[in-house]
This record gives C-alpha cells, structure tokens and sequence, in this order.
C-alpha cells in the first residue's frame, strides 16, 4: 500500500531528515516507508487542503484517473475552480498528472499528523 504522511515541519527538521534519508539511501538503504510531505506551517497544511481538495483527492481516488472537465462534472463545480484545485494539490504532491492529461491520486492512504503545539 502506497502511503504518504503530511506533518508540518520546521526548515530544520526538514534539512535534517534530508540529510538523514540521503545518507540512507547512500548507504544503500531502501525507503520502503510512507512518503512524506512536509509544510512550513498549519496555516499553509490547512490552507492546501481545503474541504473542497478533500472531496476531490476522494472522487478522483474513487475513479482512478480523470480529466479536470470530467472531475468538475461528477462534483458540481465549476472547471475554473477544480482547475484550481488539480493545480494546487499538483504543486503538493498529491496527485500526478499522466502522460495523456490525465490526473490521478498515486497514494492509497493520506495520513495527515497535527500536533497541538502546531494548531496554536
């Protein structure tokens, strides 16, 4: 199962679990692990992934692969605003655009971590 973890993560931490994951796969390490997507702050985590991005990143995992004009019709949306949104989640690293246009959601969990000291 393909899985991908979304933390927030101060430049720090993130120079170090780079450097850390760098110096495994040097080492000849497989990353069989969850991904991980990390964002500078809670504000920008909550920011990305909107109530409308959830519904999306949902009904395109349920079809496989989509158009963005074929997306907007199966939720109710305008093209405009899912187009938006495909760029946006795109940018994160949530979906993938194939070779032939299409997106699709390349993860079979999100898991999404919080920690209290973050949300105040």
């Amino acid at each position: 199962m393909s899985e991908v973890r979304l933390h927030v993560t101060g430049m720090d931490n993130f120079f170090s679990d780079a450097a850390t994951a760098a110096a495994s796969i040097d080492g000849g390490e497989e990353g069989g692990g969850a991904s991980a997507i990390g964002f500078e702050s809670m504000d920008l985590l909550l920011k990305v992934l909107t109530p409308n991005r959830w519904r999306l990143l949902r009904a395109l995992k349920a079809d496989r692969a989509s158009s963005i004009r074929k997306l907007s019709a199966r939720l109710g949306r305008d093209y405009r605003g899912v187009h938006a949104d495909v760029t946006a989640l795109l940018a994160a690293g949530l979906i993938e655009k194939e070779s032939g246009g299409l997106v699709h959601v390349p993860w079979d969990k999100i898991t999404v971590e919080m920690a209290f000291s973050e949300a105040a």
